[in-house]
């Protein structure tokens, strides 16, 4: 417990710097991103076997830094059609490598790998969607990116207190034995009451957002986004019980690796990007 609050309280300055600065340069949080991706990348292949054969990391790499590359092409037509064509050679690369390597290359070892770094990279690349496309503003696309992370990690931590404090009822004995019933219903519920708080005081307190913001279109999302960080986190959970692993790394002390640390996160910043554009937020 110690060894985590330290490296909180090391790791929550460092990325509000990173934030602040980012909210300035873009190439900023791109550098950021693209660094947490890859370190992801390389956990997942690790997680799969894949590091047996290392002719695998060329392409899992590649795909990662030109999908988070993507979004700087600016139209949105050409970033689909460049997404579509990068993982189709993804797949084409990886299915030469498993030609190649068959005798040592197994492919189960190569499909989750292929699914798992999709699955860290174009999650990754949400972030910078929401940093470039959702406002006008680079200072207000960072503020949607860190809320996105408040509503994530509120919801972890208040989930993982309240369960310490009063859980007794087993959410997924088999899959994740500390998660409580009682820890998921208050890590949903003091994250709606921050997250949407922390909102009302920036745009409306301290009229950050002088044009406002849509209260009914922001709490329906963040509801969803809360339910989607719970599934994120308990869906990594099943992969390292599948293969038997405590945590994807050991970069942050008492937290594990990037995945350990973002599992929900890349569940949250690709859902909050979807449903923006059937509920916007931003009037």
């Amino acid at each position: 417990m110690k060894t985590r609050l330290i490296t909180a309280g090391v790791g929550i300055p460092v990325t509000l710097g990173a934030m602040w600065a980012a909210g300035y340069y873009p190439f900023v949080l791109t550098c950021v991103v693209l660094l947490l991706c890859l370190i992801g990348v390389h956990e997942a292949l690790r997680t799969a076997g894949a590091d047996k054969v290392k002719l695998i990391y060329i392409p899992c790499f590649v795909y990662g830094v030109t999908v988070l590359l993507v979004p700087y092409i600016g139209d949105r037509v050409k970033m689909y059609g460049v997404i579509m064509a990068a993982s189709m050679i993804y797949l084409f690369v990886m299915f030469g490598i498993l030609l190649k390597k068959h005798s040592v290359l197994r492919i189960e070892t190569v499909c989750t790998s292929m699914v798992l770094t999709m699955f860290v990279a174009l999650p990754f690349m949400a972030v910078e969607l929401i940093y470039f496309t959702m406002s006008e503003s680079h200072i207000i696309g960072i503020i949607l990116v860190t809320y996105c992370l408040l509503v994530s990690w509120v919801a972890d931590g208040g989930a993982y207190f309240v369960g310490s404090a009063i859980g007794k009822h087993k959410l997924a004995p088999v899959l994740s034995p500390k998660k409580t019933i009682e820890g998921s219903v208050g890590g949903f519920v003091i994250s709606m009451i921050i997250s949407v708080c922390s909102a009302y005081v920036y745009a409306d307190v301290l009229n950050y957002r002088p044009d406002g913001i849509n209260y009914v279109n922001l709490a329906a999302i963040t509801a969803v986004c809360i339910l989607m960080s719970m599934f994120g986190d308990i869906s990594f959970s099943t992969v390292k019980r599948q293969y038997g692993i405590k945590d994807f790394g050991n970069l942050l002390p008492g937290h594990g690796g990037v995945l350990d640390r973002f599992d929900s996160v890349l569940f949250v910043c690709p859902t909050f990007y979807m449903l923006n554009y059937l509920l916007p937020i931003l009037k």
